[in-house]
């Protein structure tokens, strides 16, 4: 049996290992069964851009795509609204707004770019290990059509914020450098990538930018080091039917890891030792989203 570990899942594992739990180990493997407004509007988000992105790369025209992603996204505010969640609706109509601008502001990408992937799965066996894979979804790739860098690939990853991520946060993320690694691996040309950062705060003065990160061996060998520790400790905890304290599934309590958990309430109710299978069936679902976690898009 080959085991599949994305990033996503290596950052929930590496900052708490109950939110993993909860998350991905075979006896919970859960997700929430309404998400709350942020996580609704990365996960609608990037659906919007998978559907503008595809068309583009089936074919169709920029009006036609931008169509569709129109027509998806009114539709999901019209379900909400139907639903009676005016608040999701009305996030969902202000993200339409802004990917009207994205879609007019950024056309520079078709013109730099050839798209080879759309929601690429790009998927890689880890060094040293006999069963263990990298894998990820990568919102896009595409190679460059010009330039002293012609032919090369480009992961591309969209990112959904209220303001753009700081210089300190991009350095040491090992998301474009772990897809990076995994794009070589599978044998295409790759030594860049791409953050896309997509703000939604209403009186942002600049709402797009891309971040790019250049990486070199050295760089992607320790986050793929770093990886792969924790990969193998997260298959060794798979195979065992369950986990707890005893294995080192600790809380990483804080203000940090726990104000936004969406397992806060689960986690509350079993640290005062109460029964939580009626909350599980009522509040919860089994996880569905794949290899990068719903819980992990931003």
């Amino acid at each position: 049996m080959s085991y599949k570990v994305s990033t996503s899942e290596v950052a929930t594992f590496l900052t708490c290992k109950q939110r993993w739990m909860y998350a991905h180990h075979p006896s919970y493997n859960l997700e929430p069964r309404t998400l709350g407004i942020a996580l609704t509007r990365g996960v609608v988000g990037h659906k919007a851009l998978e559907t503008y992105y595809k068309a583009i790369y089936e074919g169709l025209s920029n009006e036609e795509a931008i169509n569709k992603a129109n027509d998806f996204l009114v539709k999901e505010s019209l379900d909400s609204m139907m639903a009676g969640d005016i608040e999701k609706s009305r996030m969902i109509s202000d993200l339409g707004l802004v990917l009207k601008n994205y879609f007019s502001e950024q056309l520079w990408i078709l013109d730099s770019y050839e798209i080879v992937g759309v929601e690429s799965l790009v998927n890689a066996p880890l060094p040293h290990t006999d069963n263990i894979d990298f894998v990820g979804r990568v919102d896009l790739l595409l190679k460059i059509v010009k330039g002293l860098n012609k032919g090369e690939i480009v992961p591309w990853d969209h990112k959904f914020c209220y303001n753009f991520w700081s210089e300190s946060s991009i350095k040491m993320t090992p998301q474009i450098p772990n897809y990076i690694w995994a794009v070589r691996e599978m044998g295409m040309h790759s030594r860049s990538g791409i953050i896309s950062m997509i703000r939604y705060r209403s009186n942002a003065q600049e709402s797009f930018k891309q971040e790019s990160i250049e990486t070199k061996s050295s760089l992607r060998d320790v986050h793929i080091v770093n990886h792969t520790v924790a990969a193998k400790q997260i298959v060794d905890l798979k195979q065992k039917s369950k986990v707890s304290t005893s294995d080192g599934i600790t809380r990483s309590a804080s203000k940090f890891n726990c104000e936004y958990c969406p397992f806060i309430n689960l986690c509350y109710t079993e640290a005062q030792g109460l029964e939580s299978e009626t909350m599980i069936k009522a509040s919860y679902r089994p996880n569905s989203y794949g290899y990068d976690n719903v819980l992990d898009v931003e």
